[in-house]
């Protein structure tokens, strides 16, 4: 791998203590997209007010401030909103093969998911590129579900 570590490149010694914050998990919303997830379909919800489509989606409308729980689908296509391309893993060891990992617009929503792009080097990546998402052949009804995100033909 031709990667090296520059002297742009500085590692921080130190630990995050997670422990401390405290945060509310909303199920409800994880649990539709991940049973939509076993027919490869992406569950949103939807603000019946402004129109958010929040995935996945939480119990209520962050900007009206309301209880929402209109289910929509959104598309298996989306928007490269950020990326990054990893050569190393979280101690520093290069990696036998450069990752990108992306945060995702889906088609429809009006949030962002995560996931891992395929089939592009690095080098071509770009915010505002088109992606589509590549299911599993037989979905569990889990994240694993997107085998991956890979590049949409131009």
């Amino acid at each position: 791998m031709a990667f090296q570590m520059g002297e742009e490149t500085r590692q921080v010694q130190g630990t995050w203590a997670i422990s401390q914050y405290k945060f509310r998990i909303e199920s409800s919303g994880l649990k539709l997209l991940c049973d939509g997830m076993k027919e490869k379909k992406l569950l949103g919800i939807r603000c019946s007010q402004c129109g958010t489509v929040y995935i996945p989606g939480p119990f209520y409308c962050r900007k009206c401030l309301i209880e929402i729980n209109e289910v929509v689908e959104v598309e298996p296509t989306g928007t490269v909103m950020s990326y990054a391309a990893e050569m190393a893993d979280v101690r520093g060891n290069l990696l036998e093969e450069i990752r990108i990992t992306a945060m995702i617009k889906p088609d429809g929503a009006d949030t962002w998911m995560i996931g891992r792009i395929m089939g592009i080097d690095w080098k071509k990546m770009k915010v505002g590129m088109r992606v589509k998402v590549v299911w599993v052949d037989e979905p569990q009804g889990n994240f694993g579900d997107i085998a991956r995100y890979e590049p949409l033909a131009e």
